[in-house]
């Protein structure tokens, strides 16, 4: 499993997908990630089983905890959760690769 992470607008699913241009790609994991909360899922075991079944999957997701706090403690909640998720993904991951304009910085 790969990992690209970075800011709303920084390249990672352009460079993720010209760095593994046949590979299973996520983009947009963080939405995924809130998907999940709002069906009331169960995140870690849900997480758990997608690591198993998509070894080799390309994750794309944007940093979402940066920046300014928000108000509404469910999107507060959200970027916890997302946080928290990413932190397992990246365990699992081969790779993690963090993007800032377009320019890929390998964290792991």
């Amino acid at each position: 499993m790969k990992l690209y992470i970075g800011g709303t607008g920084q390249g990672q699913l352009e460079l993720a997908s010209a760095e593994n241009p046949n590979a299973e790609l996520f983009p947009d994991f963080h939405l995924y990630i809130r998907s999940l909360m709002n069906n009331g899922e169960d995140i870690s075991t849900t997480l758990q089983a997608f690591c198993r079944n998509h070894p080799d999957a390309v994750i794309v997701s944007d940093e979402i905890g940066c920046g300014l706090v928000p108000m509404d403690p469910r999107e507060r909640e959200w970027r916890q959760v997302t946080g928290r998720a990413l932190c397992m993904i990246a365990g699992e991951s081969d790779l993690v690769t963090r993007v800032i304009c377009g320019i890929g910085q390998r964290i792991k």
